[in-house]
């Protein structure tokens, strides 16, 4: 795991995560909704981002990233107290939520929420949503702790952000080869091919389809679209495409994750 991948998982999760809260406020069940339902709902979503990085090698397949989930209510009029371990990410994420808390409409009771600490041997990522309770002022924070060894000194990632752009930029129906498409750009397609190995970890056709298949999960999990709209929504020339990514080459098969908004 590098910098980059870690990044990677945040960006998508915290989408995710805005997503589920969107899909939440839209329901007409939302008052309904138990913190406890958020809390099980959201940790589906957390770990199973997590089990997809796992199956696509950005992060190690042994190493237990998912440490718990918790809920902490208080009235949002009244000084925030709790006492114990959590005590100060309670406090970190209550400041993060009131700070969000003035642009975000009142028609909005359900918030993603994020926060991040580092020491000197590991990143920890507090992450879940806010829940607010319909005409009341009572505030739930429904948290995930997930902790990630500290990645080494980065490798030069400035180098490497050359490879980002082309990983945005790249169309394979619209070139010949990989290679053609480097030399469009003109690039060494040799030192091209030691950097994506260095950078991603794997050669840059793989990674651009694994990087491909994150959106599929969102899809997959927070939509109702059925699987063949989701693999062409997300570019996929064909359903067996997807599906041979998903059930064959890296086995992530679909029946393992759950379609939260058809729950919904």
């Amino acid at each position: 795991m590098n910098t980059y991948h870690l990044d990677l998982l945040q960006k998508h999760l915290k989408k995710a995560l805005e997503r589920y809260c969107e899909l939440c406020d839209s329901s007409p069940e939302r008052k309904y909704f138990t913190n406890e339902t958020v809390l099980s709902q959201t940790k589906e979503i957390v770990q199973h981002y997590i089990g997809l990085f796992q199956s696509l090698h950005f992060l190690n397949q042994q190493t237990q990233y998912y440490h718990h989930g918790f809920i902490f209510t208080y009235q949002d009029e009244e000084q925030l107290t709790s006492s114990g371990e959590y005590l100060e990410i309670v406090k970190l994420l209550t400041e993060a939520y009131q700070r969000m808390a003035e642009s975000v409409s009142k028609d909005r009771f359900f918030v993603p929420i994020h926060v991040q600490q580092i020491n000197s041997g590991e990143i920890h990522i507090f992450i879940g949503v806010v829940t607010k309770k319909q005409y009341h002022y009572t505030i739930s924070v429904v948290t995930h702790q997930t902790v990630y060894p500290r990645p080494a000194a980065s490798i030069g990632n400035s180098r490497y952000r050359y490879l980002l752009k082309l990983l945005e930029r790249y169309e394979p129906d619209e070139y010949a080869t990989l290679e053609v498409f480097v030399n469009s750009r003109g690039l060494s397609y040799r030192q091209f091919q030691k950097d994506s190995t260095s950078f991603f970890e794997s050669s840059f056709y793989h990674h651009y389809l694994k990087i491909k298949m994150i959106p599929v999960l969102e899809d997959l999990l927070l939509s109702s679209l059925s699987y063949k709209e989701i693999a062409y929504k997300n570019g996929f020339a064909s359903y067996h495409q997807l599906y041979t990514l998903f059930h064959r080459t890296y086995h992530f098969p679909f029946h393992r994750i759950p379609r939260i908004a058809l729950q919904h």
